[in-house]
């Protein structure tokens, strides 16, 4: 999810950008099926690798629906409703099995394979392998949390459950009645962690509290029943009867059973509350350090050490204001352009069309897919993040979903960022692009069960901010005081926006690792201009409670930035940035140490 507060003219913003990806709602690997070890080759391969997804995905309904919007193609017919587990057994049982796959998948010669699926081979050992190095830390696990939590994320993914079928319409309400067993597995697992010493800070559980209350504040009003009336309104081939039946069954349920699940998180919370050892970052743990770089690996994509990623960003935030100053030692007035910037002033779907023209020249031609504009309910605006898409299924690209949040952002450009480049982040050529092709690229389904945060929000930053500026100037006027060219102005604005990023990154990397504290935060801060107390301690908080989500960002669009540079190099003048895009989007969500490994055949071809 994504967030964005502006403190004060001179202040650096929260800006983390926004894709929902269902999959973060995926508990546990679990159900995987156990195999004998023994050779095999690529007929053999293709075999393991889909019965291990259709072993995995019906694990959990959410996922299943999300990922197949007909998995009776797909051979799956019958499946347990499920919202996962969070039950420690199952925990351990699903590492048991991790080690399983990883047995079975070092018992191919990988030689014998594919590049195919070699390329997969190599994603899913990597997946299992970082899993296994945290099996003995399962505690560290966070669930919840104000911005990306299981709380704040499960209301968005059930409410907008496409219902194409009845059996559709009797698997939402049957997941809806499994909500509050989740609460209470989730509850059980905070007590856990408390007993550990690995309780949330107090004002972490004030702030997922505070989110729950206000949730089922007025239940009879929750925006859920709405929004499954409209759907059951429209659904076709049911008679009156039914429809009021599953209308009025629906009511119940939110009004009774997830107004007591979501109380179940309140009193627990509630409960638990001074049991926390720690309000700092995650280094002040034990085995802090170890989890953290754990979360660094599988949330980045990056095999760097924290070490190199501090440099890294150091030096991405160095070279800026370098260029900054060089710019305005040949354009004086650059401020008053600056100021005088104006972003198109159109509606958001013509934002859209607007930016499926201009992609063309540098990127390849999307599947001919639709989309919809929604608005966040203003029940859950203040929780929500300016602008997120939710993700189809690998079958059903063509209804695609983004919502904007009225609350954070409007029509209007907010300091740098409007909503033109943040429809750019996630529609074209954003999430909502990158989606739609990779769906589209018949990819073996077993990599549609993993997430990879680092690739899809790297893609997403890297042409908000290396494009979305430019194409948004194309458009707009700069005062004639301005000698310069007004790709200049969109460059720095776009650079300003990727600096306030990388900073929350590298402080990130300080709380959480270095163990930076609210002192240290602030005078780091203070060299950039952000001196409020209130914006100091606001920024902190959000770091404590969501350690490494800044980093899917920052590193993301670095490592892309990276390999871009890299291929330019080798390539020269044979380079073009639409068969570098397109080999990104061909290859699909991987980790970047793989994907360049794979990037090397391609520039040889």
């Amino acid at each position: 999810m994504e967030e964005k507060k502006e403190k004060g003219k001179n202040s650096k913003r929260v800006v983390i950008a926004a894709a929902v990806v269902v999959c973060a709602l995926l508990i546990a690997f679990g159900g995987i099926v156990i195999w004998q070890r023994g050779a095999g080759g690529p007929a053999a391969f293709d075999d393991y690798m889909d019965e291990l997804f259709k072993e995995n995905i019906v694990g959990n309904t959410v996922n299943l629906h999300y990922t197949l919007a007909h998995p009776e193609n797909y051979g799956i017919q019958d499946y347990e409703i499920s919202l996962g587990s969070f039950v420690m057994e199952d925990f351990e049982k699903d590492y048991k099995d991790m080690e399983a796959v990883k047995k079975r998948l070092l018992g191919f010669d990988k030689n014998e394979l594919t590049r195919e699926q070699q390329l997969t081979y190599d994603i899913v050992l990597d997946y299992v392998e970082t899993e296994l190095s945290v099996k003995d830390l399962t505690l560290y696990t966070e669930v919840l949390g104000p911005t990306t939590g299981y709380q704040s994320q499960l209301p968005v993914v059930l409410a907008e459950y496409t219902f194409r079928t009845q059996r559709d319409i009797e698997d939402y309400l049957a997941l809806l009645s499994k909500v509050d067993e989740m609460t209470e597995q989730i509850i059980a697992f905070e007590k856990e962690k408390a007993k550990a010493g690995l309780f949330m800070s107090d004002y972490a559980a004030d702030a997922i509290i505070g989110q729950c209350e206000e949730f089922i504040s007025n239940p009879e009003e929750n925006y859920m029943i709405d929004v499954f009336n409209d759907k059951i309104d429209a659904f076709e081939g049911l008679s009156e009867e039914e429809k009021e039946s599953y209308r009025e069954k629906n009511h119940a349920i939110i009004t009774s059973e997830i107004v007591e699940a979501y109380q179940t998180l309140i009193d627990g919370l509630t409960a638990l509350k001074g049991s926390g050892t720690n309000e700092l970052g995650l280094c002040y743990y034990e085995n802090g350090k170890e989890y953290y770089e754990y979360l660094l690996r599988s949330g980045t994509g990056s095999d760097l050490s924290v070490k190199k990623q501090k440099k890294r960003i150091e030096k991405f935030i160095t070279d800026y204001f370098r260029s900054v100053y060089e710019v305005m030692s040949h354009y004086p007035d650059i401020y008053d352009a600056l100021e005088a910037y104006e972003f198109p002033d159109m509606e958001p779907e013509a934002m859209l069309q607007d930016l499926t023209k201009k992609i063309e020249e540098d990127f390849p031609a999307p599947p001919e897919v639709d989309y919809t504009i929604k608005y966040v309910h203003p029940s859950m605006q203040e929780d929500m993040s300016p602008a997120f898409y939710l993700t189809t299924p690998i079958d059903d690209i063509q209804n695609n979903l983004i919502y904007i949040n009225r609350k954070h952002l409007g029509q209007e450009s907010e300091g740098g960022r409007s909503l033109y480049t943040t429809l750019a982040h996630e529609g074209y050529p954003g999430h909502l692009y990158q989606n739609a092709c990779t769906a589209s690229g018949n990819l073996p389904l077993v990599r549609s069960l993993f997430s990879f945060p680092g690739y899809a929000e790297g893609w997403a930053t890297y042409v908000e901010f290396e494009y979305a500026y430019d194409y948004a100037g194309d458009d707009v006027a700069v005062e004639s005081m301005f000698a310069g060219d007004k790709e200049i102005v969109a460059d720095v604005l776009a650079g300003n926006e990727a600096v306030s990023l990388a900073l929350l990154g590298y402080i990130d990397l300080g709380i959480h690792y270095d163990g930076w504290d609210r002192e240290d935060m602030a005078d780091y801060l203070a060299d950039f201009g952000v001196t409020d107390k209130n914006t100091v301690d606001e920024f902190f908080d959000i770091i404590v409670e969501e350690p490494g989500n800044y980093l899917s960002y920052v590193v993301g669009y670095l490592e892309i930035l990276d390999l871009r540079e890299k291929a330019e190099e080798k390539l020269g003048e044979k380079f073009s940035a639409r068969e570098f895009h397109e080999f990104l989007l061909e290859i699909g969500p991987a980790p970047f140490y793989v994907i360049e490994e794979y990037m090397e055949g391609w520039m040889e071809g």
